[in-house]
């Protein structure tokens, strides 16, 4: 006589099981990817915000050495904070590594190298494009040595920054920016008319990080809805300049009159006579 045989019960998923743990993993997923990505974003300005810092720090290190002098923000000519890496587009940043030395050795012959114990990595964020050796810029008012192009933005050469000692506000002037494109020569901007020279920076979430004289650095987010439209379709762009945003006036943007201020002191469509 046989014996009965009692199948055991399988131990696998059904299909609907199956469907809901899939359910339940992409919405933890949806939940969980903005907060990483969030995480991720703030520490890599954290950092940012360290190389700011430190290369504030190095701009004194060079001035006390050099009765509070300051190097140019120009990037040719013998004052030049680092050099122009050549005929290299700043805006055709390639992962050939014969440009990114190129662009190291601009930044190596500038004056700030020698104090720059830190080595090359201070010189650019960590969201810098891959090959792309530096992402900082010093502004138009410091020791800016092409007055022709000066006198575009409309700033009069007495407001330029060549010596720490007679600088009023060095909480509020501005010392570096992360410009992200890093352009052949400074960051520019214009001083009478309420317009953007150079391309709006879009780092960080809609905003950019600068460095300021009294070595403290700032995350600053863009307000004016222009500011954002300008900033993203430049960042969107091969050629930035291409930006159909470009040199438009913008009557009553608070970021252009924020950023004045910080390179220059005040603006110059006013009769504020502050510096």
């Amino acid at each position: 006589m046989g014996k009965d045989t009692v199948k055991k019960p399988l131990n696998g998923f059904t299909l609907i099981e199956l469907l809901v743990v899939i359910a339940v993993i992409a919405l933890l997923l949806s939940i969980s990817l903005p907060s990483l990505r969030r995480a991720r974003e703030a520490g890599q300005r954290i950092t940012c915000l360290s190389h700011l810092k430190a290369l504030a720090s190095i701009v004194h290190l060079y001035a006390a050495e050099n009765d509070n002098k300051v190097p140019s923000g120009d990037t040719e000519g013998p004052l030049a904070w680092v050099n122009h890496a050549g005929g290299l587009a700043y805006y055709n940043i390639d992962t050939d590594p014969i440009l990114e030395n190129e662009q190291k050795e601009a930044i190596r012959r500038g004056l700030l190298w020698p104090y720059a114990g830190q080595g090359l990595e201070v010189f650019r964020c960590p969201t810098s494009r891959l090959g792309q050796a530096r992402s900082y810029s010093m502004p138009d008012s410091f020791n800016y040595t092409n007055l022709g192009l000066l006198a575009i933005s409309g700033a009069p050469a007495n407001l330029l920054i060549t010596n720490l000692a007679g600088v009023r506000n060095s909480a509020g002037r501005m010392l570096f920016i992360d410009e992200g494109w890093a352009t052949p020569t400074s960051w520019s901007i214009m001083f009478k008319t309420q317009q953007w020279w150079d391309i709006v920076p879009e780092r960080h979430a809609a905003g950019t990080t600068l460095a300021f004289i009294d070595g403290h650095a700032e995350y600053w987010k863009w307000v004016d809805e222009r500011t954002r439209a300008f900033a993203k379709e430049a960042a969107a762009l091969n050629n930035p300049n291409d930006a159909t945003y470009w040199r438009k006036l913008e009557p009553g943007n608070e970021d252009i009159t924020r950023l004045v201020t910080a390179v220059w002191g005040h603006v110059g469509w006013t009769e504020n006579d502050r510096r």
